[in-house]
């Protein structure tokens, strides 16, 4: 598979890609920050990687390369099967029941490499591109929280118990992963984020990017 036509997706899957120069963009939504000698921001992450226009058209792409992949499979299945089928007419030890079941054997390992390699293939997509749009992410909400003055920026996350593993192992884990258990409205900068994140994507070339590895430049 060309790897310039394979993006995955995140997760997360997932951004923004590692070309685009958000450095450049005005500063319009910056906006005082809360009084205080240390004044604290706060991101959603998870709406970084749901909501940014970037991530939306992975998962697109990803959905069809998906879809794509398991046709391919299956065409492959049905060869394997028609000549297992064939196989079957002919006498056991026989010239053409050896020569028939090498070719099986063949299709058979080749049909496995290709599954490995593609799912291979796509799993390291996925993680270049959550490597890229996090680190970009990461760039941007610095830029932010320079520009209004916050000293740190943490990352937050509602607390939806309902989607999550129903066990109070899974909600344990949840409960000690979360760093913030509440903030003001004013310090949550996910909306700026993602607003410059989608203005530096459109401007570095929008989907037509996404053809090309993660990081490329």
């Amino acid at each position: 598979m060309n790897r310039s036509k394979r993006i995955i997706a995140i997760m997360i899957g997932v951004g923004v890609l590692g070309t685009m120069s958000v450095a450049q963009s005005p500063p319009d939504d910056a906006v005082p920050p809360r009084a205080g000698s240390h004044p604290v921001a706060v991101i959603d992450l998870v709406r970084i990687f749901s909501e940014c226009a970037q991530i939306q058209d992975l998962n697109e792409i990803m959905k069809v390369q998906t879809e794509e992949a398991a046709k391919e499979a299956q065409q492959r299945r049905k060869v394997i099967e028609d000549k297992q089928t064939e196989l079957s007419a002919f006498r056991p030890g026989s010239q053409d029941f050896v020569t028939r079941r090498k070719d099986l054997v063949r299709l058979n390992i080749e049909a496995n490499v290709w599954l490995k390699v593609t799912e291979q293939q796509m799993d390291q997509d996925k993680f270049d591109w959550t490597r890229v749009i996090y680190e970009q992410t990461m760039k941007v909400a610095s830029e932010i929280a320079r520009e209004r003055g916050y000293d740190v920026v943490l990352l937050r996350n509602d607390f939806k118990p309902d989607d999550i593993e129903q066990s109070v192992q899974a909600l344990r884990r949840f409960i000690q992963e979360r760093q913030v258990l509440w903030n003001a409205a004013d310090i949550d900068i996910t909306d700026q984020v993602i607003r410059r994140l989608d203005a530096a994507y459109k401007q570095g070339g929008g989907k037509r990017l996404l053809g090309q590895p993660a990081g490329a430049p």
